[in-house]
């Protein structure tokens, strides 16, 4: 169902809002403040319309430069809109490329996708620090909001930093996590043509089950780093500090910006 903060595109196929979240403390993340989705390169005019009614003054690309060549945005300064171009390595999307040639040369049953999975989420937390800083820096400006979060699929990348954006404005792990796993219905269908390709490509020698780590978003994934951040930091916000360079200013920003 389509509704003003949750509208239908014809070229996106994992967008919403990243509010509505009730926060520790009580408050609620406001909707209509932040918004996350797949790449831009398939919209319509209809849908660069809708976008135009969201009012989105800055969309953070979280792609490589070569998924940016690959599928250009359609949206761009040119349409009055802040683009910040923030990259983060995903090996989700680098197994197109690097692994599905393993797949061709019949090397496929190696492949632990599981562990490549664990590995990306972990790489984000640890050693993406400053790109990490870069946006919580630009969501901090209540001049450059509403904002659209992307990245190719809008699951991994995109869905580990819209959770850490909710996790510091107050919201519960449960409730973050809870909102991360939609992506696995909305991009459930598309997913599955991916993996009917990989496998008919494969000659069949992947299974289905093997691929499902890197097709899907899992709870577990969010987890294991957020165990491991609370380990080390005692605290999401001493991580920021810590390991983002996020200082307590940009924080307390971000919170005004989304809390209600």
């Amino acid at each position: 169902m389509e509704t003003d903060m949750q509208p239908k595109f014809d070229g996106l196929y994992n967008f919403r809002d990243i509010g509505g979240l009730v926060t520790k403390d009580g408050r609620k993340i406001k909707t209509g403040v932040i918004f996350r989705s797949d790449e831009l390169s398939k919209l319509s005019k209809q849908d660069l319309h809708k976008m135009a009614q969201l009012n989105i003054k800055m969309v953070c690309d979280l792609r490589t430069l070569r998924e940016q060549k690959s599928k250009p945005s359609k949206i761009t300064d040119e349409h009055g809109v802040k683009v910040i171009k923030i990259s983060f390595q995903d090996q989700s999307q680098e197994f197109t490329h690097f692994q599905f040639f393993k797949f061709l040369a019949g090397r496929s049953g190696g492949i632990d996708f599981l562990e490549v999975m664990e590995n990306l989420y972990r790489q984000m937390a640890f050693d993406s620090g400053k790109q990490i800083r870069e946006i919580m820096v630009q969501l901090s400006n209540e001049d450059q909001l509403p904002a659209l979060i992307h990245c190719t699929g809008g699951k991994d990348r995109t869905g580990f930093v819209s959770a850490f954006i909710q996790l510091l404005a107050g919201a519960s792990i449960d409730d973050v996590t809870d909102h991360y796993l939609i992506s696995n219905e909305l991009i459930g269908p598309r997913m599955k043509k991916i993996e009917r390709l990989i496998r008919y490509f494969s000659l069949f020698r992947v299974s289905s089950e093997q691929l499902k780590p890197v097709l899907e978003v899992r709870r577990e994934y969010l987890l294991e780093v957020y165990e491991e951040m609370l380990k080390k930091y005692g605290t999401f916000e001493k991580y920021a500090e810590e390991v983002c360079g996020i200082n307590q200013g940009h924080i307390e920003k971000l919170k005004q910006n989304l809390l209600v």
